[in-house]
């Protein structure tokens, strides 16, 4: 790498991209940050905050002056979010951002997609399973990957899918698991233990930052897709069990969850009418939470559509081409990273404490 170079990370506010950032500094990259808000960024040291809606039509070219590598991690994730908002933001505005990248001469770029795209199987799934997405999300994602995959040889392009992410500020699937104890708290003096279902494999956010910096500036890595993961594959019944141990909430005997059962009831709930009213239950249930607790309303579990698969679906993701390049996670232990997150979210008043 030439000394400071120039890189631009989008969703600098997000849970990957604050990663970036600092890890990006830390090996010597002059790091424009961009979000759509400048509050809350610390400005790089040798950089700059760069605050950009990249929805608004020429605003990436402003974006990208004098850019010489673009991480791209910035999305809509929102459940609410509409289909033609998931495309402006997933697709339209990352494929501007990649031909402003290609015009102002930037040498690479990397973009953050998902593992949910892939068909539901039993696992590991590699970078060649079909792509099968869940809903509109998943739909968007996709669509930016074919069309910054058929441009790419005006820039260089290497796509990232990793597994679920969990990090500290994470507010979506991950966050939603560190939700399901304090609810079941609020009317159980003792959990229910909770064994099997689906396996899934997950990436901690800094590890996709780390991937994203690894694969930056690799001839090898142009043009190519890799799948980032953990490699510790859970099921969802003892993900939440180990989830409330992480809290210190007792639990009373060990529940199966059978697939059939979780597969009718979530398709049951993903119908209009009862997702409606699981979803403003799940809103109604967190709210008494941070009133009882006295903790900041930060958090805000919904009833993800596309995410809600996971309670059925398979999702154990295959990382071994990226580790044929040389990349190696640093957090292989599921259990004892996420247990470090939870008291991150502790520390900062986002859910209860129970010790």
């Amino acid at each position: 790498m030439k000394p400071r170079s120039t890189l631009l990370v989008t969703g600098a506010l997000g849970t990957v991209g604050r990663y970036v950032v600092s890890l990006a500094e830390a090996q010597g990259y002059r790091v424009f940050a961009s979000d759509r808000i400048a509050r809350g960024m610390s400005v790089p040291v040798r950089g700059e905050v760069r605050p950009a809606d990249l929805r608004v039509p020429g605003v990436a070219d402003e974006l990208v002056k004098g850019v010489d590598f673009v991480i791209h991690t910035a999305a809509q994730m929102d459940a609410d979010a509409t289909a033609q908002e998931l495309f402006q933001v997933n697709t339209d505005a990352t494929l501007a951002l990649y031909r402003a990248a290609a015009k102002a001469g930037a040498r690479r770029m990397v973009h953050l997609s998902t593992a949910t795209l892939y068909r539901s199987a039993a696992g590991p799934l590699p970078e060649s399973t079909e792509l099968v997405p869940r809903g509109p999300y998943g739909q968007s994602k996709l669509a930016a990957e074919r069309g910054l995959l058929s441009a790419s040889e005006s820039l260089p392009v290497t796509i990232l899918r990793p597994a679920p992410i969990y990090g500290r500020r994470g507010r979506h699937f991950a966050a939603s698991l560190l939700a399901v104890g304090p609810i079941l708290r609020l009317t159980m003096p003792r959990l229910p233990g909770l064994s099997g279902g689906p396996l899934a494999t997950m990436a901690h956010a800094e590890d996709v930052a780390r991937a994203a910096l690894f694969v930056l500036e690799r001839d090898e890595a142009a043009g190519r897709t890799f799948n980032v993961s953990d490699g510790d594959a859970w099921t969802l019944g003892d993900r939440l069990t180990e989830t409330f141990r992480a809290y210190d909430l007792p639990t009373l005997g060990r529940l199966t969850m059978p697939a059939k059962p979780m597969r009718w009831i979530s398709r049951l709930l993903l119908a209009p009418g009862p997702y409606q009213v699981a979803d403003r239950a799940a809103l109604l249930s967190w709210g008494l939470v941070t009133r009882r607790h006295a903790i900041k309303a930060a958090l805000r579990p919904r009833m993800d559509r596309e995410a809600m698969t996971l309670l059925y679906e398979p999702l154990e993701v295959d990382a071994s081409a990226l580790a044929a390049q040389g990349f190696r996670p640093r957090h292989t232990d599921w259990a004892k990273a996420f247990e470090y997150v939870l008291r991150w979210y502790q520390a900062e008043g986002w859910v209860p404490r129970y010790a």
